[in-house]
């Protein structure tokens, strides 16, 4: 029997790459994330050697190189990314002692050395509790229509069902 050499496919990638599965893509934690925890993700995503989950960085001055130029940026999308299990922290940082650590809650962490947590308390897949938590879905009866009344918005000051008129005041 002849041996066939076995071909590479054609869209294949040379060098590192950054893989994400498509369950936690299609996930709530990252449908619903917003534009900077997202893009913040990646960046995380592109340390990862395929031994270091844990060990990731997300210091300024790295950040800074590649392009981020606000502190309460990258503080409000780590912080959404460990909300919503996209992201573990591992070790705290602080003065002498170096940034803080962090690992992909999709991936395993082979190396616990100099970490904060231990084998047993690390739990991959937290990512995916967000997937069995209800969606609230908006009834279409009761929404004003497209561009009148209730501007409320992911990011507005308002409730998603409006103010209403008729408050109780205490």
């Amino acid at each position: 029997m002849a041996d066939k050499k076995q071909k590479r496919p054609v869209e294949a990638v040379s060098g590192l790459y950054s893989a994400i599965p498509h369950a936690v893509m299609d996930g709530n934690s990252f449908i619903g994330a917003s534009y900077p925890a997202k893009a913040l993700l990646f960046e995380l995503m592109r340390q990862h050697s395929g031994k270091n989950n844990g060990h990731l960085q997300l210091s300024f001055s790295w950040l800074q190189g590649r392009g981020w130029k606000s502190r309460d940026v990258i503080q409000r999308a780590r912080d959404e990314l460990i909300q919503r299990g996209l992201l573990i922290q591992t070790r705290q940082g602080g003065l002498n002692i170096g940034a803080s650590r962090y690992a992909l809650t999709w991936l395993h962490i082979s190396n616990f050395v100099g970490l904060e947590i231990e084998g047993k308390d690390y739990h991959p897949g937290a990512w995916s509790f967000m997937d069995s938590l209800p969606i609230a879905k908006q009834n279409a009866t009761t929404s004003p229509p497209a561009g009148k009344g209730n501007t409320a918005s992911r990011y507005g000051s308002l409730p998603p069902a409006g103010t209403g008129r008729n408050l109780a005041v205490p």
